[in-house]
Parts: structure tokens; sequence; C-alpha cells
């Protein structure tokens, strides 16, 4: 009976031993090539984009991709700062031309008044030399008297010393 029992053992449904070892040495060996081609093909992609890099870095020193990587990542937050620091200065420079367009109304106010002060004073000067040079004629009563006459009829209607009438 063992030896029917070795022999049942030996080929159940057909299957030995040996050809189960077989089937996983050859299965071991297939997943073996597996992993050896995906390792290959892994391989080849890095030189791949080894090379697709160096081709890249010949047109471009390393220091300007370093400075063009620390401008993309700096770039929005210099965005930002300037942004806020645009916004206090347009609205300093914005109190600033208030502040400017109020005192130039008020520079232009003053002028004006100033001007119209002066054209005042000059008109009561005129007067007061009219006055005066009549009050002389007065007094030396000559025949100054007539053409003084005049020049203080002139000066009382136009309101306008003439020096000419005078002399």
């Amino acid at each position: 009976m063992s030896e029917q029992v070795q022999r049942q053992v030996q080929t159940i449904e057909g299957i030995s031993p040996e050809m189960l070892w077989t089937f996983l040495i050859v299965l071991v060996g297939l997943a073996t090539l597996f992993l050896l081609g995906h390792k290959v093909i892994e391989v080849l992609r890095k030189e791949h984009e080894r090379k697709v890099q160096r081709q890249q870095l010949d047109g471009q020193d390393i220091t300007d991709q370093i400075a063009n990587k620390v401008m993309e990542k700096l770039t929005p937050q210099i965005d930002e700062k300037f942004d806020s620091f645009e916004q206090k200065f347009n609205e300093k420079f914005d109190d600033i031309d208030r502040k400017l367009s109020a005192d130039k109304e008020t520079l232009t106010s003053h002028t004006t008044q100033l001007n119209d002060h002066e054209s005042r004073v000059g008109k009561l000067e005129g007067g007061n030399k009219a006055l005066c040079q009549g009050m002389l004629a007065l007094l030396k009563q000559s025949e100054a008297t007539s053409k003084t006459e005049k020049a203080m009829e002139n000066y009382l209607i136009t309101g306008e010393y003439n020096k000419e009438d005078w002399q």
C-alpha cells in the first residue's frame, strides 16, 4: 500500500511534485524578468529626463533657473506688499493734493484781496496828492488858481490823479 500511496501522492490529477517545482521556478523567473524590465524602463526614463534637463541647462545658466524659481515663489508676496504700500502711498498723496488745492484757493483769495487793497491805496494816494496840490495853489493864490481848479475838477470827476494837470 505504501507504494500505491506514493504513486497517488506523486501524481495527483496528472500533476507531479516535479511539475509544481518547475512551475514555481518558471513563475519566479518570469516575476524576476518583469521586475528587471520595469527597472530598465525606469532607468531609461531617468536618463531621458537628465538629457532633457541638460539640454535646458545648455540654453540657461543654473543660477538663472534658481533665480527664476525663487522669483516664482516671491513674486506673489512682493506684489501683495507692493499693493498695500501703493494704496497707502496713494492715500497720502491724495491727502496732500487736497491740502494743496485748499492752500491754492486760499492763496488766490488773499492775492485778490491784496490787489484790491493796493488799488484802493493807489487811489487814496492820488487823491491826497490832488488835495495837497489844490491846497498849495490856494495858499499861493496866484494865476495858477484856474489851472488848479481845472485839475481839481478833473480829479473829482474821474477820480484819477494826473501829475501833468497840476503843472
